[in-house]
């Protein structure tokens, strides 16, 4: 669960920058008697703004360091601006989240040649309390560990074998630090954050990873995956899963790829499969008739749709955290909807999973049919003229009860909109067609 992430010269985002989820009435380091985490944390951060503006970055900012956790080596995450004199700067990660019921903050420094500082607090009650700080001098350098008092586990062992270039964190979690590494989990990509573009959400691939998932899910999953693909009127009937035996001649063209990956050395038969698994959707017809079609044949829509009620599913379960870019990129405005509100609803969100994502669909911003995100889990982004990024919260903006969001958005009142000038557009279209370009047509 995420209280915070602040980044700083890491793409267009030159200067500091800060996605809070913390509720604007928690002013405290935990919460008080009787509330708990999920009570003063917001799980939905929405963000909006114009194209190539870097709300993308955002998330992508978060993804680096989760990456970097996972497979540790500072490449992931020393992207500075490339703003000015910046490049040979550090880039700068701080994030506040919750694991196993504790406040954490991780602070990380990554220049050119490796991991400058690191540093991991923890709240246990109330006041910070530092596990260590990580220092390194020039590239060739040792790395340095303090662990700070209350931290027990193989310290000493896991600097031995951290390289300057990798998170001393990450490293921990690679060799199963009894302390850091189900701390690190929680940051940790594919397990603690979760992350799914649009390219991924109308990969093939990525569907048939997802629909195997689904075929050894426990049944009350799969069950609530069916009801979802009824919710959203695709047509689908059910998703079958057989085995059909692979041709004799595609394993005699598998083996030729295999042989020729392996630089001409020869490969084991029984390193080609004998068998392949089918996907394929049964629809009924306006006749009821039920056919089948495989699945290079389902629309976009359809494979977009399942692709992210999975993620979104497994989010709400893990109570993890997700990030979407693009949430209604092939979705009709109403699933996006729906997507989000599963992430509101307390009864489906129990265990706090939180959702961040990049969007242009301006109805969510509305009052209509219902208003469903307040000014603090709304974002936007917006570019000045010199490259640099700029993240703000409606949050920061007058707003007052009944406001439509949707309407001061599309109106300017926030900035982070498109700043449209037809003037050289309309002098091109009525400018004279010369000889050579009414010939080259």
């Amino acid at each position: 669960m995420l209280l915070s992430f602040g980044f700083q010269n890491f793409r267009s985002f030159a200067d500091y920058a800060e996605l809070t989820l913390a509720s604007p009435t928690f002013r405290t380091n935990v919460p008080r008697a009787g509330q708990s985490w999920s009570d003063v944390t917001e799980r939905v951060a929405a963000i909006y703004g114009p194209n190539a503006a870097g709300k993308t970055t955002v998330l992508e900012a978060i993804l680096a360091l989760s990456l970097a956790l996972r497979s540790p080596g500072s490449g992931r995450i020393h992207q500075p601006s490339l703003s000015g004199d910046l490049r040979e700067e550090p880039v700068l990660f701080d994030v506040e989240f919750i694991a196993r019921g504790v406040r954490h903050r991780y602070e990380v420094e990554a220049g050119p040649s490796g991991i400058v500082r690191e540093i991991l607090s923890a709240y246990p009650k109330g006041t910070a309390r530092k596990l260590f700080t990580r220092t390194q001098g020039e590239e060739e350098s040792e790395v340095v560990v303090k662990a700070g008092a209350s931290l027990t586990g193989p310290t000493a062992e896991v600097r031995r074998v951290t390289k300057p270039g990798m998170l001393f964190l990450a490293t921990a979690h690679k060799y199963g630090h009894p302390v850091l590494a189900p701390i690190a989990s929680t940051l940790l990509a594919d397990v603690g954050i979760d992350h799914i573009t649009f390219r991924d959400r109308q990969s093939e691939d990525v569907l048939h990873r997802v629909v195997m998932e689904m075929v050894a899910a426990p049944d009350t999953q799969v069950n609530l995956l069916k009801a979802l693909v009824r919710t959203a009127d695709l047509g689908v009937e059910a998703i079958e899963v057989r085995s059909e035996e692979v041709s004799e001649e595609d394993r005699v063209r598998l083996l030729r790829v295999l042989k020729a990956l392996d630089d001409g050395e020869e490969v084991e038969e029984d390193r080609v499969p004998t068998l392949r698994d089918i996907i394929t959707f049964r629809h009924q017809g306006s006749g009821g008739d039920i056919f089948e079609l495989p699945l290079h044949r389902e629309s976009s829509g359809t494979i977009t749709w399942l692709t992210t009620a999975w993620h979104a599913l497994d989010a709400l379960r893990q109570g993890s955290v997700l990030l979407i870019d693009e949430l209604d990129a092939s979705l009709h405005p109403d699933l996006a909807r729906y997507v989000v509100s599963l992430f509101l609803n307390p009864h489906l969100n129990p265990h706090g999973a939180q959702l961040l994502f990049t969007s242009h669909d301006v109805s969510l911003l509305g009052n209509s049919p219902a208003r469903m995100l307040e000014p603090q889990h709304v974002w936007f982004v917006e570019k000045a003229e010199d490259g640099r990024s700029e993240l703000f919260s409606q949050a920061d903006f007058e707003n007052r009860a009944g406001n439509n969001s949707e309407r001061r958005y599309l109106a300017g009142k926030f900035g982070a909109v498109p700043d449209i000038d037809d003037g050289l557009l309309m002098r091109f279209i009525a400018s004279p067609i010369h000889q050579g370009e009414s010939d080259g047509r």
